[in-house]
């Protein structure tokens, strides 16, 4: 049988390996790595937020028939290690790992890597950006992006006549209380998240977490939903804003989903598409956001 090896920022069953693997072919195997852990003092509510995110992954897939081999141990290498000893695989895989390192690393075990789906721009894309070219400015990135992708372009052309709308994007927050910004949807902590809290508290900081950060794919998608109908239609105005007391405001606060892989870009950014297409988003804020 293969193995497919999963890191703890490619939760998501429809990335590069995972995305070609079955229950009847592969097993899977995710490696906690205390080592790592240890290496800082992290805040605790990172640290409940990766933890809990792998853990109730391996669940996810437990409940579609894998058979997953979840190592709680010193490093990455002892788990791969200890897994080759347990299970005697035919084979590893992975998907590109996010880091220089990791990869590093499964060149020195001789696993093969594939090619990564997470984000929208994969290195070889990016090389067919820079190809020929003297300077580099995230503009023409952006743009190049935009075109490539289909992201509010007609005809190659932006739609509404302009690339870039921060300037319309960047006022400060009203003082009047004139606006008001929706409460983010929270999760209710079970056991699970309990005992992480408990087993990881004394080498962590920070107030300890209460339910605001999804851990699993399914309540990402409720703080998707949340965002694109409650928060985007007035998103870009208020984009850049800060706050003593509110520390929300208009952010999305999609971004520790989008690095773990319990959401992707490419659906993210399609939402805000969606929902501008329909009517339901002003120009500046989809574009904004996007």
């Amino acid at each position: 049988m293969t193995t497919v090896l999963v890191f703890g920022d490619q939760l998501n069953m429809e990335l590069g390996a995972l995305a070609q693997a079955s229950p009847s072919t592969h097993r899977i195997l995710m490696v906690e790595s205390t080592r790592k852990i240890a290496a800082r003092r992290w805040h605790i509510q990172r640290l409940h937020l990766i933890v809990a995110s792998m853990r109730r992954f391996a669940e996810q897939l437990r409940g579609v028939g894998y058979d997953v081999d979840y190592r709680i141990c010193d490093s990455f290498q002892m788990g791969i290690a200890e897994h080759r000893a347990a299970h005697a695989p035919k084979h590893i895989i992975a998907t590109e790992p996010n880091s220089w390192s990791a990869r590093q690393l499964l060149d020195r075990h001789g696993i093969e890597q594939i090619r990564s789906n997470q984000f929208l721009c994969h290195p070889t894309d990016f090389a067919e950006f820079a190809a020929g070219r003297k300077s580099f400015k995230m503009e023409d990135f952006y743009r190049w992006q935009r075109v490539r992708l289909g992201y509010l372009v007609e005809d190659g052309k932006p739609v509404g006549g302009t690339w870039n709308l921060d300037k319309e994007n960047r006022e400060p927050p009203p003082r009047d209380g004139s606006v008001t910004w929706p409460t983010p949807p929270t999760s209710t902590l079970d056991e699970l998240d309990r005992g992480i809290i408990a087993s990881y508290r004394d080498a962590s900081w920070g107030d300890e977490p209460t339910g605001t950060w999804a851990t699993t794919r399914r309540d990402a998608l409720t703080r998707l939903a949340h965002f694109i109908d409650k928060v985007l239609p007035r998103f870009a105005p208020h984009e850049d804003a800060m706050l003593a007391d509110n520390w929300h405001l208009a952010h999305s606060l999609l971004s520790p989903y989008l690095n773990l892989g319990l959401l992707t870009p490419r659906e993210v950014c399609d939402a805000a598409h969606e929902a501008f297409l329909a009517g339901r988003v002003p120009l500046n804020s989809a574009e904004g956001f996007i």
